[in-house]
């Protein structure tokens, strides 16, 4: 997601066999940089209930700077 002067990190996940490696940590943090290189903010987004991808993401120096209601919609098979 993009928006004038704002780029997301988003997609960065890690199969649950290598977790604790770090390699979302060295991935989150080469592509922020990336986007702060180009004079853009990075940016992302996480569930509240996902504790460590917020700890990771409080790590590498981001901050929260809103909360978000999100409804989930589904479609219900007739």
């Amino acid at each position: 997601m993009r928006f004038p002067g704002f780029t997301e990190v988003s997609g960065v996940c890690t199969h649950p066999d290598f977790r604790g490696r770090g390699l979302a940590r060295r991935l989150s943090s080469v592509v922020a940089n990336a986007i702060q290189q180009r004079g853009e903010q990075a940016f992302l987004h996480a569930w509240t209930t996902n504790h460590a991808a917020i700890a990771l993401y409080e790590r590498l120096g981001f901050e929260l700077r809103a909360a978000v209601q999100i409804a989930v919609l589904m479609r219900q098979d007739r």
